[in-house]
């Protein structure tokens, strides 16, 4: 019985990402075929999660992710001028793209004494032949063998044009009596250059608020309360909250051979790893908790690697068992956090199992310590915290503000700002 259970999660935990598999282009964080796993895009120097480089600079980020597949496959990318909202802007590829145009995915690792076959593929990017001119949201869409049909995944990046300054920015516990122990504000101002035209800011300057690069949440139609010359000031009560969730849970699997973080049961089965973590139970009611959290994030390492450079290729991927213990809910449970590329995946769900009152997922995840939540949506679609995990004005988040402006002669948004606070302090 037990081995049908674990074949049973293990097969769902593999193809539920192909039950959803669709192959057109989505200007969003996407992944098009099942074989692409772990997706990472990261500043090279700094490793943080935002993908944020300045105009003209090269090799800012690493992209790396793995195909499980024991043959090679040939890939390039290129980048999309994107608006505001994530929608192709009307410039054509020469006046936001210096360079080729295109750039091959060089250099890819076959694993090495691993249970699971893959493929690791790495790049820093953006490069000469694909090096971005002008400010603003770019799509990189990585695609096989020159034919931009053929897409296997798609990145969102911030390409920052610096024409002001994000100042005072704030983070703190809602100034709505009702919402102070539930939520938080992000209060800051935005100060142009001197010498930067603004003609009509109200119209055209929009500014787009995210908690821990999480895309669906997101508030992206404030308004700036004040305006003084080029001053503008978003110190609102009203618009600008975000449920402040709770501090992340964890879990360590960067050896497979002791126990670590999180983790109750390690076996092989079936020519795969596995992992059994701690059964989690609902956190709704529980009182406010600070411990260290990675803002639900991850990274990825092994310790069964004798040599740090290998653990790109090397690290072996776990099927890790989710366990909640809850009574059962109507709408969907998920499992949440960058692991998840922030979204509510179906992959990533877990189903009841009314044998042992548990909610169970399985998840192919590769070596590394995690960070996840659980989480629904509200009937408005939005993410919401409360139900499983709590929501506290006291959580530590990582908030950032992106301020864009419409240029007044080519008609596209510019990325002219950016500001990044915690609500405890500056660290991330």
């Amino acid at each position: 019985m037990l081995r049908g259970l674990i074949l049973f999660w293990t097969f769902l935990g593999i193809h539920a990402v192909q039950a959803t598999r669709d192959s057109s282009l989505r200007y969003a964080n996407a992944i098009y075929e099942p074989a692409i796993h772990t997706v990472r895009l990261n500043q090279i120097e700094s490793g943080f999660n935002v993908p944020l480089v300045q105009v003209g600079e090269s090799e800012a980020l690493r992209l790396e992710f793995d195909e499980f597949n024991e043959n090679l496959d040939y890939y390039q990318y290129t980048l999309i001028h994107c608006d505001a909202q994530w929608q192709p802007s009307a410039l054509n590829s020469t006046q936001f793209l210096s360079g080729m145009g295109y750039e091959e995915l060089g250099n890819p690792s076959f694993s090495t004494q691993t249970l699971t076959k893959y493929v690791h593929y790495s790049a820093a990017i953006p490069s000469e032949n694909v090096l971005p001119k002008v400010g603003g949201n770019y799509l990189l869409v990585v695609y096989r063998n020159y034919d931009l049909e053929d897409i296997v995944l798609s990145r969102r990046i911030f390409v920052l044009d610096t024409k002001g300054r994000v100042d005072q920015m704030l983070v703190s516990q809602s100034s709505q009596m009702e919402l102070r122990r539930t939520h938080q504000e992000v209060d800051f101002n935005f100060i142009a250059y001197d010498n930067y035209f603004m003609p009509n800011p109200l119209q055209d300057l929009k500014v787009v608020i995210m908690r821990n690069m999480e895309w669906n949440s997101a508030i992206t139609d404030l308004k700036p309360q004040y305006m003084m010359g080029k001053s503008f000031q978003y110190q609102h009560q009203v618009g600008n909250q975000f449920q402040g969730g709770n501090q992340y849970r964890g879990f360590d699997i960067r050896s497979t051979r002791t126990a670590l973080l999180g983790v109750v049961k390690r076996y092989d089965f079936a020519g795969q790893k596995h992992i059994d973590l701690v059964t989690d139970q609902a956190r709704t009611y529980e009182r406010y908790f600070n411990w260290s959290d990675y803002n639900g994030r991850y990274f990825l390492d092994s310790r069964d690697v004798p040599l740090p450079g290998g653990v790109a290729f090397e690290s072996d991927y776990c099927f890790v068992h989710f366990s909640l213990k809850a009574d059962e809910r109507a709408e969907p449970i998920y499992v949440y956090g960058e692991l998840s590329d922030w979204q509510l995946l179906e992959s990533h769900r877990l189903y009841y199992n009314p044998s042992n009152g548990l909610y169970e997922a399985v998840l192919p995840l590769k070596q590394g310590y995690y960070n996840y939540q659980y989480i629904v949506q509200d009937p408005s679609g939005a993410l919401d915290f409360k139900p499983l995990e709590g929501s506290h004005g006291e959580t530590e988040n990582n908030y950032m503000v992106f301020v864009y402006h419409r240029n007044v002669q080519l008609g596209f948004d510019e990325l002219i700002g950016y500001g990044l606070k915690n609500l405890v302090t500056n660290s991330r």
